[in-house]
Order: C-alpha cells, then sequence, then structure tokens
C-alpha cells in the first residue's frame, strides 16, 4: 500500500466505475449518480471500508464484439469519496475527489462489481516544467480577454496553486473537452510534457478565438464604410 499526499492509504486493489467519455484527474471533483445495482453494491461497500474506488474510461475504439465487455484505458484515478447522499429513489449523488493516478495491472473481479490491481503512478517533476506554468497562465488570461471558458472565478482558484502538478492537472481537467486527449494527458508521466500538451491547446483555442475577432471587427468596419 501506498500514502498519498494527504495520508490516504492506497490499495493495491480498489473497485471501479467504468465510464464512457468520462476523465478524472488527481485533486479534481467528479460529481456521479450512482443508479446501476452493481455500483450501489460497490458503494455500499466503499462507504463501510476506506471510501476509495476508481473512475477510468471505457475504451471507445472497440469491435461490436467486444463492446459488452468495457474494456479500460491502462491508466485510471483513484477517488475518495467526499460527500454521499442518498436519494428517495434509491440512487445516490457521490462527489469523488481525484487522489492519485494508478496503472491498471488486472482486472481480478468482474462480479458483483468490477475491482483492479493497480498501481499507483507518480508524476515526474522536471525544472524545465516551471517557465511552462508561466506560458499556460498568460494563455488563460488572453482566453479570459478573448471572451473564451475561462472565467475570472476559475482564474482565482487556478492561479494561486502552489503545487505545478495540481496547476496543470486542474487546469487541464477544468478546460480540456476532448476526452481522448484528456485521457492522453492523464497517462503522460512527465509533468514537463503534460503541460507542453495543455499549453498547445490553449494557444491553439486562443489563435482560434483571435481570429474569429479579427473577422467581426473586419466585418464591423466594413459595415462602417458602406453606410
Amino acid at each position: 500500500m501506498v500514502m498519498d499526499s494527504e495520508s490516504f492509504v492506497l490499495p493495491q486493489r480498489m473497485p471501479v466505475m467504468t465510464l464512457s467519455g468520462v476523465v478524472l484527474f488527481p485533486k479534481a471533483m467528479m460529481p456521479l449518480r450512482i443508479f446501476e445495482e452493481r455500483y450501489k453494491s460497490m458503494l455500499a461497500d466503499r462507504l463501510n471500508e476506506d471510501r476509495i474506488f476508481a473512475i477510468v474510461g471505457e475504451r471507445e475504439n472497440v469491435s461490436k464484439e467486444e463492446e459488452h465487455l468495457e474494456l479500460p484505458f491502462g491508466v485510471a484515478t483513484a477517488g475518495l469519496i467526499r460527500v454521499c447522499k442518498e436519494n428517495p429513489d434509491g440512487t445516490s449523488f457521490v462527489l469523488l475527489q481525484g487522489l492519485s493516478r494508478v496503472r491498471i495491472k488486472s482486472i481480478p473481479q468482474e462480479i458483483p462489481y468490477r475491482i483492479l490491481e493497480v498501481e499507483p503512478v507518480e508524476t515526474v517533476v522536471e525544472k524545465s516544467s516551471v517557465p511552462l506554468r508561466k506560458k499556460i497562465v498568460i494563455q488563460l488570461q488572453r482566453n479570459q480577454s478573448l471572451g473564451g471558458e475561462v472565467t475570472q472565478e476559475m482564474f482565482d482558484f487556478l492561479n494561486p496553486l502552489e503545487d505545478n502538478v495540481a496547476f496543470v492537472d486542474l487546469t487541464a481537467y477544468t478546460l480540456c473537452k476532448q476526452t481522448l486527449r484528456k485521457q492522453a494527458m492523464l497517462e503522460v508521466q512527465n509533468l514537463t510534457k503534460r503541460a507542453s500538451m495543455l499549453l498547445d491547446d490553449l494557444t491553439r483555442e486562443n489563435d482560434r478565438l483571435d481570429l474569429i475577432k479579427q473577422a467581426l471587427q473586419g466585418s464591423q468596419d466594413d459595415e462602417l464604410e458602406f453606410n
């Protein structure tokens, strides 16, 4: 077993929810609605034990014969149940916080719910990642000024984070909308490469927004000249 930064015991085996189009990052909060019987059973067990289970994305590029297997990606995120509220209809609301990346070694159990055998994935932090953070902050400010998805509230939350790993992970979790790209960032162990991927995406999106802004400005100028 491994202790994470908040002194939680990360077990070598843990239950998992395999979900399509979903990627959880460490430190991030994910709301979940638990309604399937297998996950109700899993939740009841987790609440009586360590409150830890994993979230892993389901592979989509599979054959029809493999669809029912719910084949997972190779890297998941272990999470801790922060809030759980049972609803009158028997479903439950869960707020799960990511704890750590984990690599799937095997799937020793499927019934009554899937259990993974995992090992933790530690982020490799190099000095070269420090200047990348500054560049990401500039692109966040640029996105906000261009009317993108970055809000002042979002910026005020992300910018003060002292941990560069948490800063990159939470920024990617918040702003990356493409599931496969987000999964790719989750799987990258080197922070410099992860931050570079995020910076490239932000820069590309901001360049797109800038072109739209210039086109709209040009259209307005043409209308003024015509009038």
